[in-house]
């Protein structure tokens, strides 16, 4: 939580599915006569291998209130097709 979508990078490559970003988190303290303001940055990397049943070309991202969910369909079954076999004479 608390990352803005625009420093999160995703990509799709050989059924690996990866995510990068980069978070910036600022915290701001007023306890009596102290002011403290503390800054963390940190980068992340992840990597998820996805099974064959994924369909990569409706994967979706959405990020809202600081969370990223990703949506990944499963690939629609094909039903077989029927194969007419004509009589040559």
């Amino acid at each position: 939580p608390g990352i803005d979508p625009k420093d999160i990078e995703i990509t799709m490559e050989e059924g690996v599915l990866t995510i990068r970003g980069e978070r910036s988190i600022e915290e701001e303290t007023q306890e009596g006569q102290y002011h403290r303001i503390e800054r963390a940055r940190g980068t992340f990397y992840r990597r998820f291998s996805l099974p064959d049943t994924a369909d990569p070309e409706r994967i979706e991202a959405h990020g809202k209130n600081g969370v990223l969910e990703i949506v990944i369909p499963k690939l629609e079954k094909v039903q077989p097709r029927k194969i007419e076999v004509r009589a040559e004479e």
